[in-house]
């Protein structure tokens, strides 16, 4: 079978889509907010998966699931990074470096200062400051799902929290991918002065 004889099981969506890799296994796309990662059913359209078939027809396993290629996923708020497999044998190995915590996401977090967080999730807190009421957090974590993180780090909290994930790091054979929307760089430190009535 040609790989133009491939039907997908859910529909293409021609909505543009922001792409900053791609290569012939693996593509990765920066996920806007609002913008669901996969449909909750083949009849859905308008997440980023249903963009990415438009140009890029051969997702793993498009013939058969409602998330082709799909490696981790974002919860809709959020922005950033996702990287999904061309080829059933990326995803097999991606999966395989996935289940041994071997990737590395780079995320910015906007979250309540109030907002308690569990120490013991698989985070480590590069950068955090303080800006009134908001905290902001820069942390890399194995664990490239922000539901999952929500869940494990923020104990279930889902309001008033925003991730991006800026950065990505999957080790492979040929050496380590790693893409970015920019480099990591310091929180800037700024001092928040109320105005006299």
């Amino acid at each position: 079978m040609r790989l133009t004889d491939k039907k997908p099981l859910i529909a293409i969506s021609p909505i543009p889509v922001d792409i900053w890799y791609e290569g012939p296994t693996l593509v990765v796309a920066d996920k806007p907010p609002g913008m669901a990662v996969y449909p909750e059913t083949p009849e859905s359209r308008d997440t980023l998966v249903n963009a990415l078939l438009q140009s890029n027809r051969w997702l793993a396993d498009m013939e058969t699931s409602q998330a082709p290629g799909v490696l981790h996923a974002l919860h809709p708020a959020d922005r950033g990074l996702v990287a999904v497999a061309k080829t059933e044998d990326a995803f097999a190995t991606v999966q395989d470096l996935l289940a041994q915590g071997r990737l590395t996401f780079s995320y910015r977090v906007t979250l309540p200062n109030t907002l308690p967080v569990d120490d013991t999730a698989a985070v480590t807190i590069v950068d955090q400051v303080t800006y009134g009421d908001t905290r902001v957090v820069d942390l890399d974590t194995p664990v490239g799902d922000t539901r999952t993180l929500r869940q494990t780090w923020l104990r279930g909290t889902t309001e008033d929290v925003y991730f991006v994930l800026y950065r990505l790091a999957i080790p492979l054979e040929e050496g380590v991918l790693e893409v970015a929307l920019g480099d990591r760089t310091p929180l800037p430190q700024i001092d928040l002065y109320t105005a006299p009535p």
